[in-house]
Parts: C-alpha cells; sequence; structure tokens
C-alpha cells in the first residue's frame, strides 16, 4: 500500500494547540476535523457560555478543513520502484547523490565521512554481521546506514532487518512501563538472587532467604540485572501493559521510511513467569539496528519519536527540487519525565556500567561526550550466533545524536555491538563544532 504525506498548514497547526492536542499518526483528515471540532467544542465549553463554544468551534473547523492529503512519492512502494539504493549513492561534495532510473536525483542526509568509516571498521574487523544506525533525535534525519555481512549465510541490509533478538535492550522498554504506568521509586531497593544467565520461577517471585542482593532500578539497567526487572514485571505488569509499552515504542507496527523496514516483533504469552523472562529481555522479541536508533533517539527528544528519513531532497530531471526533508513527529512514545529519568539512569551503563569499557574506559573515546544507553547480549545455538547491542544516544554541550550498534558473531569473534556504537558516536562527533541541534519536539505536548 503507498503512502501518502500530509501537509498541515499553520492554521490547523493554531487548531490542535488551541484545542489541546495533536492528531493521532495514521488518522483520516475527516478524523481530524471531527476531533478538532470536538475538543474544541469542550475546551470552550469548560471555559465559557455555550455560544463561545459554538464560535470557538467553528473558527477550529474552519482551520481544520485546509488539512487536505498530498500525494507525492514518499512510500516505501514508490522509493523501491525509483530504485531508491545507498549502495548506488556517489559522493559529491559533502552528501551522497544517487541518480535514479527516471533521471531524478536523491540527495541522502547520511555523513559519508561517518558512512565510510563504519564500514570501513566492520570490514576491517572482518565482522560477520552488523547494522550501525545514527539519527539526529530532533528530526529523525538518519546520519549512517551500515549494513555489514560476511559469514555464512550471508544477511543484506541487516540495519533494516529484525532478525535479531532485542536481548536486554527491551529492559528500557520494561523500564519505562514501571516508571510511568506504576510509578515505581526509581531509587528504592529490589532484592534477589540469581539470574544472571536464566531466570527461575524462584528468581522471578522472589525468597526472603535468599534475597540478599538489594539494587534500585537504576542499578538494574546499569548492570542489566535481569532478575530485578523479571521480579518487578511480575508483581506490577500484566500482559496488556506489555503489549501497550511495546507498540508505543513502535514494536508490532510499521515504521515509516524510504526504505522497507521489517516490523520489530513482541509477543507476551499468558504464562507470567514467561513473560516477566521476555520482560528482561530474554527472546519472544525482535528489533531491528534502525528501530533501535528511534528508541535511543526518542529518550533523546524527551519522549517524542520522530519520523526516521534517510533523504534530503529529491530533484526531477530538469534538476527542480519536488522534496524537500521536513522533520515529522512519528507519535509521543512516553511523558518528558520519564524519558528523563531513563535517560539519567542509562548513563551509568557507559560510566559504571556493563558498556564502561567502550566509553568512560575507552582510551579514544572523548571525554566531553556524556553518552546514556543500555547493552544486550543473547546468543542461538546450533549454530552459534552471538548478538550484542548497545542502543542510545550521545550528548555533548546539547547536540545529540542517537545511535544502535549490533554485531552478530561467531565463536571467534573480535569486537561487539558496544565498540561499535561507541566508534560511530566518536566518528561522528570529530568532525563538527559543538552546537545546539534544532528543537523541533517543542511543538509536542
Amino acid at each position: 500500500m503507498s503512502l501518502m504525506r500530509l501537509k498541515v498548514s499553520s492554521a490547523l497547526l493554531a487548531a490542535f494547540l488551541i484545542a489541546g492536542s495533536l492528531p493521532v499518526f495514521g488518522q483520516s483528515p475527516v478524523g481530524i476535523v471531527g476531533q478538532a471540532q470536538f475538543q474544541a467544542s469542550q475546551a470552550a465549553i469548560q471555559s465559557g457560555t455555550a455560544e463561545n463554544a459554538k464560535t470557538r468551534a467553528a473558527s477550529v473547523a474552519q482551520a481544520a478543513r485546509a488539512f487536505e492529503p498530498v500525494k507525492i512519492p514518499v512510500g516505501n512502494k514508490d522509493w523501491t520502484s525509483l530504485g531508491l539504493s545507498l549502495k548506488k549513492a556517489v559522493r559529491e561534495g559533502d552528501h551522497l547523490v544517487q541518480t535514479l532510473k527516471d533521471g531524478s536525483k536523491v540527495t541522502f542526509t547520511v555523513d559519508p565521512d561517518v558512512q565510510a568509516s563504519l564500514e570501513k571498521m566492520l570490514d576491517d574487523y572482518n565482522v560477520p554481521h552488523s547494522g550501525v544506525v545514527l539519527i539526529e533525535p530532533s528530526t529523525g534525519k538518519v546520519k549512517a546506514f551500515v549494513s555489514h555481512t560476511e559469514g555464512k549465510p550471508v544477511v543484506e541490509d541487516l540495519a533494516r532487518k529484525s532478525l535479531a533478538p532485542s536481548a536486554s535492550v527491551f529492559k528500557i522498554i520494561t523500564a519505562a512501563a514501571l516508571l510511568e504506568t506504576v510509578g515505581i521509586d526509581p531509587e528504592k531497593d529490589t532484592c534477589y538472587h540469581g539470574g544472571k544467565s536464566g531466570l527461575s520461577q524462584q528468581n522471578i517471585k522472589g525468597d526472603p532467604k535468599r534475597d540478599h542482593k538489594c539494587a534500585t532500578l537504576g542499578a538494574a539497567l546499569t548492570w542489566s540485572i535481569n532478575s530485578i526487572i523479571a521480579k518487578l514485571t511480575y508483581k506490577h505488569l500484566k500482559k496488556q501493559d506489555l503489549e501497550v509499552w511495546a507498540e508505543r515504542f513502535g514494536y508490532n507496527s510499521e515504521i515509516p521510511f524510504e526504505f522497507p523496514v521489517e516490523v520489530s516483533t513482541a509477543e507476551f504469552v499468558d504464562d507470567p513467569f514467561e513473560r516477566a523472562r521476555s520482560a528482561a529481555g530474554f527472546y519472544h522479541t525482535y528489533l531491528s539496528p534502525l528501530h533501535g536508533a528511534l528508541i535511543g533517539a526518542t529518550l533523546a527528544n524527551d519522549g517524542v519519536m520522530m519520523q526516521p528519513s534517510i533523504v534530503e531532497k529529491l530533484e526531477n530531471a530538469s534538476g527542480e527540487t519536488v522534496i524537500k526533508f521536513t522533520p515529522h513527529v512519528f507519535k509521543r512514545v512516553m511523558k518528558k519525565e520519564t524519558a528523563r529519568k531513563l535517560s539519567e539512569m542509562m548513563k551509568q551503563t557507559t560510566t559504571v556500567g556493563t558498556a564502561r569499557k567502550y566509553f568512560r574506559q575507552r582510551n579514544a573515546f572523548p571525554r566531553d561526550i556524556v553518552v546514556a544507553g543500555k547493552t544486550g547480549t543473547l546468543s542461538n545455538y546450533n549454530p552459534y550466533l552471538g548478538f550484542t547491542w548497545f542502543v542510545g544516544f550521545a550528548d555533548r554541550d546539547g547536540q545529540k545524536i542517537a545511535v544502535s550498534g549490533l554485531v552478530c558473531n561467531t565463536p571467534t569473534w573480535r569486537i561487539k555491538g558496544p565498540f561499535a556504537a561507541s566508534e560511530a558516536v566518536r566518528q561522528y562527533f570529530s568532525s563538527r563544532p559543538a552546537e545546539s541541534d534544532e528543537k523541533v519536539a517543542a511543538l509536542v505536548p
């Protein structure tokens, strides 16, 4: 099914700001007009007379009718038919550019230097399979989009495929649910035992006689303590809670992008113990590197997920610009307070936690860059393939970049996902002056 980009006038945006909310992503123009009328009417009734309500609703409805669908070739099917391919792009100045088969020209958003450096790194280290993605949190621009494969079987375009288990990266989603839905105190200790490489029912339910170690939710993210995440899930989160939060973060739904992206999946069974294991990252959820970077970008952008894009502009055969990049909000995933609490807790992962040797303790990594994130490790057997992740974001003096690094290794390996992510961040900032990126998400309540 082809997609359409929707043009919203400044009048309509003002109408929704008056009404007090933004339209739901994917809602029809008719539905949005009706939503605007209803919300404005309700707001006016609460603040004044019925006559005021009618006047205000009518003005909003007039503005809302300026919302018109405009069909332009931005859907996956359209771009695919045009032959869009980053592999066929050539460098022109500071950009990668591809001439399509109809004579039109696409300028990509990716940074050519960073893209080339990451491709060379993965090739030099003979990585079997990998996907590394960088995204500007406030705009959704993809600044690096690297897939690498030289193992058997060959896995093409891994950066947009959800072949790897989410592993402990899914703890981010569970922690958000615990903070926002349950209201868990992130500084309160939970006592536990075991669970390092597997979770028994006793680990999940807890045992006062054996639960001698205690730590906070923040520490559970920092050190990826499976027992705490599983125990809190078992006690506080229902199946529906996990399903809702997984979908809020983009699981089980399509991600709008110029290239087709495999849907990241999350399945939660009725068995509460197995469900708790899933919440801690033990299988049943799968993630693409592009989606991983979007999760990191959402945290950096105060809970707002922007629509990712890899196209800076499209020029027709006559050289006229027919499409130019404009940031679009995909969805609000969580409250600003939740995103900031999570981000603050996840900074410890790179300073004292599971990713410390790839960031704080790595001599080559700049000390003025603050990184928040989550690692993930899980393996398949027969044949063995080890999946290692890092998902998060980096901040240097207000300039932010989200990163996702996935490396899939055989028993003989040289680098892991967190190293690939660390190098991606280092390369990104190495040629950039410190400056704050634009805040598009400020329009979202």
